[in-house]
């Protein structure tokens, strides 16, 4: 992906300005909720060069090369990065009723047609839920899966 189509997907997820390089050095970085997203542009190419090394780490944290210590670490796209500052919504409200799609992982677990309420949606693709089979329910446990393998079963 392009660094001018970056800088744009940025801006318009976190609603900040990314910090550009007055020597073009080629690095691009914003400051969000004590955060720190930045990526390089490979070649000299400025905004239209490829954009590479999308790195997350904290804003008050910094590597130290005397020690061998890198700080924060790397993501594979744009998107991942965003996501590790700012966290997508939840894809489901506490208290709906959802049903366990015919999924690899559902397979796996025995959960493909199992129904369950919602008691935990904290955002960031994993929710907690209380299985309607009694049976199910492990104690002391919280039974957290992942949001792509529900389908909402009251519509």
């Amino acid at each position: 992906m392009k660094v001018r189509n970056v800088i744009k997907k940025v801006e318009k997820a976190l609603g900040t300005k990314v910090n550009c390089p007055e020597h073009k050095s080629g690095k691009y970085w914003v400051h969000y909720d004590g955060r720190v997203i930045s990526w390089n542009g490979n070649g000299s190419g400025g905004l239209d060069s490829d954009a590479t090394g999308y790195h997350v780490r904290r804003d008050n944290d910094h590597s130290d090369l005397q020690t061998d210590y890198f700080a924060g670490y790397f993501v594979d796209n744009p998107t991942q990065m965003i996501n590790a500052v700012k966290p997508p919504p939840p894809k489901f409200k506490v208290g709906s009723l959802v049903r366990f799609k015919d999924t690899k992982r559902a397979l796996r677990y025995n959960l493909a047609g199992r129904m369950a309420i919602v008691t935990t949606a904290g955002g960031g693709g994993m929710c907690c839920v209380r299985f309607c089979d009694a049976t199910f329910n492990r104690p002391f446990h919280r039974n957290y899966y992942h949001e792509r393998d529900m389908a909402l079963a009251s519509a």
